[in-house]
């Protein structure tokens, strides 16, 4: 007998389901796509424990008959194509006949279908229903029964049958976060469509049908994403573009927010991504990410969506067109609109008042909060000795911002370029060690020259700064929380179902950072407590909190231990000095007087070099004194 022998049709199930079916999320992702191709008007999606105990997908389109739901769950059985030809013209989301055959291969699954009938210019129900189950390898008869127009699918005990995949799946908050998510590839090009999601019989989301794309991310997202986005401007050619952009200064601090649609279908692109990145160049810091929805359309035939079952990847026939099309149309709109940044004041800096005693943390409802209180522990284990904490003092005057007079020259009027001269305290014994009345200079606003007993340093203000505060940082937090100020007047911050699922899930490490949050409404969140160290440096309660937001949902799989950190680096990088910020004669005392102490002191939280030393004989080289 030889060794090559057929799969059981099972067990070829379960690989596709392998490739198709990761989590709960996939599974609404295939339902709500066959939902669409059929036609509905309105979609509604129920989960249990973030999709892991049950997913029902219920709309009301065409429905299927007695003979086409027989086959339902049969592998590669659909409506969409026919013929080989049919697989360059795609125009369906689904085609490949795998999805359901999937998932009843590794859950308990149900359908419950009644077709619609037309009848004169109307359409009103048949006269009945059908109902089938398959479970693993069993699938069982049709059977009559009643039911409204439409089509009802339920799964239950995803993975029942392969544990080991059951085990990777994440907390019902994670998994309900990328089932919203999901949802919500599917609803911003489908604005005419209704969606609502409910979790345990609470209701997440609920879009009704909308007029236009904007109106439906407004329901998303809410209006800090809505509001100032600007119409793309439209080209006529092959490749048809349209949607949503944000001006530059509304980028945001991860790519979260890019979403790009080719013909209806969510997908991720590399070639399309490059565009949007090209367009904004010069426009946004480059470590910022603007935020974007966009809509391509291009003829089917000139598109490969088969290239992966999950649909996402895709290849097109001439990519140096789409790439051109969607890079002219991008700066054609950034050129024509007005990109000049709202000013606002910032309320949290102006209405926060000392609150010493910070209210007792939420209790602990989920594991991931035990895990956060040990990392927190774990973390500062190896924690150096407490330092002195930085503080720079209040500025006493400006630095002296002057240019050398350079003698008289025929008609030459120009000037070289100002450099910050050191104040009084700074002119003492070149010799002396820096921080101490050592001659030292801010070039540029930016750096820090100071000299050194074998040549001179030359210190990145703001990565000094920041590797400071993170090690304070640090040294805090292994005694106690960050002490935080109680707004005055509370800032409303505009969430999704997903982000206030992550405050719900993080609250006791907002807690230990000194952020307080409530519900203030639909949607609506309000800050009520800000870590003192940003409400003193100026900085933007809201617009933090949605970098943070950011953060934690693109780092939420990580461990306890490098997230708490990830949020670390980001405080501290919003509290450190910045480039371009001139600092006084004290100023650069007091922070060059911490740096030969400060550990890790080479670097700053993220890895950048932090000083750069030039010898005296790396000089008399370059001066050809050798």
């Amino acid at each position: 007998m030889g060794l090559i022998h057929k799969l059981p049709l099972h067990l070829v199930n379960k690989i596709a389901a392998g490739e198709v079916i990761e989590r709960p999320a996939s599974i609404v992702k295939e339902l709500v796509e066959n939902a669409l191709d059929a036609g509905a008007a309105r979609i509604d999606v129920a989960v249990e424990d973030g999709g892991r105990k049950g997913v029902a997908v219920t709309d009301n389109g065409c429905g299927m008959a007695e003979a086409d739901l027989a086959l339902a769950f049969a592998p590669h059985a659909t409506s969409k194509i026919t013929a080989e030809d049919d697989l360059y013209s795609i125009e369906t989301m689904g085609f490949r006949g795998e999805a359901l055959a999937s998932i009843a291969s590794i859950s308990h699954a149900h359908i419950r279908t009644c077709p619609r009938a037309a009848e004169g210019e109307g359409v009103v129900a048949s006269s009945g229903g059908f109902e089938i189950e398959a479970s693993g390898e069993t699938v069982g008869q049709v059977r009559p029964c009643a039911c409204a127009p439409g089509t009802t699918i339920s799964v239950r005990d995803l993975f029942f049958n392969t544990p080991a995949r059951r085990k990777f799946l994440k907390a019902a908050g994670t998994e309900l976060g990328h089932v919203s998510e999901t949802l919500a590839r599917l609803a911003l090009p489908h604005p005419q469509v209704a969606f609502t999601l409910t979790h345990n019989g609470r209701g997440v989301l609920n879009l009704p049908a909308a007029s236009s794309t904007l109106q439906r991310i407004a329901d998303l997202f809410g209006p800090d994403v809505s509001e100032g986005l600007l119409a793309i401007a439209g080209r006529n050619g092959p490749v048809s573009v349209a949607g949503l952009i944000a001006p530059p200064s509304a980028a945001r601090a991860t790519a979260k927010w890019q979403y790009f649609f080719l013909n209806g279908r969510y997908i991720r692109d590399r070639l399309l991504g490059h565009a949007l990145r090209e367009a904004y160049r010069g426009l946004v810091d480059p470590n910022r990410s603007p935020a974007a929805f966009i809509f391509l359309k291009v003829p089917a035939a000139d598109v490969d969506v088969n290239v992966h079952p999950t649909k996402i990847e895709v290849r097109f026939r001439d990519g140096q067109l789409v790439y051109g099309e969607l890079l002219a149309s991008l700066r054609s709109t950034l050129n024509r609109a007005n990109l000049s940044a709202p000013v606002s004041l910032d309320s949290a800096s102006q209405s926060a008042v000392a609150s010493p005693d910070l209210p007792p943390p939420s209790p602990a409802a989920e594991d991931r909060r035990a895990s956060i209180r040990q990392a927190l522990a774990d973390f500062f284990k190896s924690s150096s000795s407490p330092q002195p904490h930085l503080g720079f003092p209040a500025p006493q005057r400006p630095p002296v911002t002057t240019a050398p007079q350079m003698p008289h020259q025929g008609d030459m009027s120009a000037q070289p370029p100002a450099v910050s001269r050191p104040g009084p305290s700074h002119l003492a014994d070149p010799a002396a060690p820096a921080g101490s009345g050592a001659a030292t200079m801010q070039v540029h606003n930016a750096y820090i020259v100071a000299p050194c007993e074998d040549g001179l340093v030359i210190i990145d203000q703001h990565a000094l700064h920041e590797r400071m505060i993170y090690n304070d940082l640090r040294r805090r937090l292994s005694t106690g929380k960050l002490a935080g100020q109680r707004l005055l007047i509370p800032q409303p911050l505009g969430v999704t179902a997903a982000q206030a699922d992550l405050l719900a899930r993080f609250a006791e490490l907002l807690a230990t950072l000194g952020i307080e949050v409530a519900a203030f409404g639909p949607g609506t969140v309000a800050i009520q407590q800000f870590p003192s160290l940003l409400a003193g440096r100026g900085v933007a309660a809201a617009e933090f909190m949605r970098e943070l937001l950011d953060k934690l949902a693109e780092d939420e799989n990580t461990d306890s231990e490098r997230l708490l950190a990830d949020v670390l680096e980001m405080l501290a990088c919003k509290a450190a000095v910045k480039a371009g910020q001139a600092l006084t004669a004290v100023e650069i005392d007091a922070l060059l007087a911490r740096r030969e102490e400060c550990e890790k002191g080479s670097a700053c939280p993220h890895g950048r070099p932090t000083t750069l030393k030039l010898t005296l004989r790396e000089l008399e080289k370059q001066f050809k004194r050798t």
